[in-house]
């Protein structure tokens, strides 16, 4: 039997192989792709592009960054992972003027946020379960899904809207659990400027945030008031020293428009083709056609779900159809499982392998956790509401990516299905062991039981990382090997890429 200094060495050997991994994987992502086939990452480095070069944060109207045919430009959202891409390259354009090395030193701001990402991830799992098996499964499930490697490896604010949420997610559960210590406030307020500086789409968290930070301090109607005001007040100093600046700026450059939603829409209105226009596009809802007929006909779910589990470059290369049929089937299963199957049926007391961190609550904290997942909840169908919102009525945008801020809270419930069958099989092969059955055959006992479960994590684990080898090695990597790639931008000028749409930057 290993000791227990054996075995603190193992588990930081994995964890460190484990990081390791996911940086090599975003990076493979990132050094292949061509410049401007992942989706707007031409527009978006428009943004990068200018603070690089003048030294400054643009004008969301400025006519070098306006996106073409649409009008605007991504200026007008909240940009803190291009400042920090922008001003990274105008250090690194003091030695070298390589446009490969500069566009791969954006990419990898991203990937470092994808790092991050799977780091609180990883104590995210930790925190709420005991098994090794169920905490890697949790893991591995969240980090090595293809489109969220995907997503951490060219130019958008999204990679930093997904390590906010995994940064909220740790802090409310560390929180919880030590009454809302100083460093758990200042870290959930880090991760609520982290979301609130980079995406619209995942600020239904921070709403959650909130309302499960006030639900901690209500105890059967009763309100503690003085901690809450403490504590409350100091993460909320914390978030608008952080986020201040931008909202005030916003408000002096758009005439009192702090989140710039209708400088951006009037922006678009004077630059906009008349195709793309506001007032004169096309869209499901002023042609008269209903949400279903989008949601059903359109194939807007299926488009979705394809590109949430793995669609790479302009969302035009997939992967093999037996991935989308394994996650499909595996998250409708688990899903199930976690919903449907009652305590009794899975929980095999307190020293099951299978139990969670704190099985055993009282009935204010099964109460207070309850109306946690079903404050995740709302922040799910926040942000699908939003995605279908904006495909319905604005610009039909079928992609996996404006729903992909769900994938923590999505698959912790995944999680939970597949710890209770776990359990489940454990408690069945007790019950046998104790039968007559039992006493006719070895293989019935509660060990076995155990082993079964976790094999089927193991399985289910080895299935996940063999799907992304083959998104990475086969798809992505066979795809780019034999059309445009990133090594293209070698001669190129890519801080000056304002000047070429995305075909003629490849072909010039």
């Amino acid at each position: 039997m290993k000791s227990p200094a054996q075995n603190k060495k193992n588990d930081l050997f994995t964890e460190a192989l484990f990081y390791l991994l996911v940086f090599a994987s975003i990076t493979c992502f990132a050094a292949v792709q061509a410049f401007g086939d992942p989706p707007d990452e031409i527009n978006r480095f428009k943004v990068v592009s200018y603070i690089c070069r003048h030294g400054r944060l643009p004008h969301g109207a400025d006519p070098e960054i306006i996106l073409d045919g649409y009008g605007a430009s991504y200026a007008f959202q909240p940009i803190l992972t291009y400042i920090m891409q922008g001003f990274l390259l105008r250090f690194i354009n003091l030695f070298t003027e390589d446009s490969y090395v500069l566009l791969l030193a954006a990419r990898l701001v991203n990937a470092v946020f994808g790092g991050l990402m799977a780091y609180f991830v990883r104590q995210t799992a930790k925190e709420i379960w005991k098994s090794r098996y169920l905490q890697w499964l949790f893991t591995i499930m969240v980090v090595f899904l293809p489109q969220n490697i995907f997503i951490h490896s060219y130019v958008n604010t999204d990679s930093m809207a997904m390590l906010s949420v995994s940064v909220i997610c740790y802090a409310l559960l560390r929180a919880q659990r030590t009454d809302y210590e100083k460093k758990d406030c200042i870290l959930l307020a880090t991760g609520i400027i982290l979301c609130a500086l980079s995406y619209y789409n995942a600020y239904g968290i921070i709403l959650a945030a909130v309302l499960i930070f006030l639900s901690h301090y209500i105890h059967a109607g009763k309100i503690e008031w003085a901690p809450m005001l403490r504590k409350g007040l100091f993460i909320s100093a914390i978030v608008l020293a952080g986020i201040g600046w931008w909202f005030i700026r916003n408000g002096i450059l758009y005439d009192g428009d702090i989140l710039a939603l209708n400088a951006r829409s009037e922006c678009a209105m004077q630059t906009a083709i008349p195709e793309l226009h506001p007032l004169t596009r096309v869209t499901f809802q002023n042609s008269g056609r209903s949400l279903s007929d989008m949601l059903f006909g359109a194939h807007y779910i299926l488009l979705v779900s394809n590109s949430f589990i793995a669609m790479f470059g302009p969302l035009l290369i997939p992967t093999h159809r037996l991935i989308y049929v394994f996650y499909r089937f595996f998250w409708l299963l688990a899903s199930s499982a976690a919903l449907l199957i009652p305590g009794s049926l899975w929980f095999s007391g307190t020293d099951s392998p299978w139990n969670s961190r704190k099985e055993s609550l009282s009935k204010s904290e099964k109460s207070r956790k309850a109306f946690s997942c079903g404050c995740m909840l709302l922040f799910c169908l926040i942000t699908i509401g939003l995605a279908v919102f904006y495909s319905y009525s604005w610009d039909f945008q079928p992609q996996g990516r404006y729903i992909l801020p769900i994938l923590i809270p999505f698959m912790y419930l995944v999680a939970r299905g597949v710890q209770k069958i776990c359990g489940a099989l454990q408690k069945v092969f007790l019950l046998a062991e104790n039968s007559s059955l039992g006493k006719k055959s070895r293989f019935f006992t509660e060990k076995n039981g155990i082993a079964l479960g976790r094999l089927l994590c193991l399985g289910i684990i080895a299935f996940i990382l063999a799907s992304f080898s083959y998104s990475l090695f086969i798809t992505l990597w066979g795809y780019y090997s034999q059309n445009p790639n990133l090594f293209l931008l070698y001669d190129q000028n890519i801080l000056n890429v304002f000047q070429y749409t995305p075909d003629e930057f490849l072909l010039s």
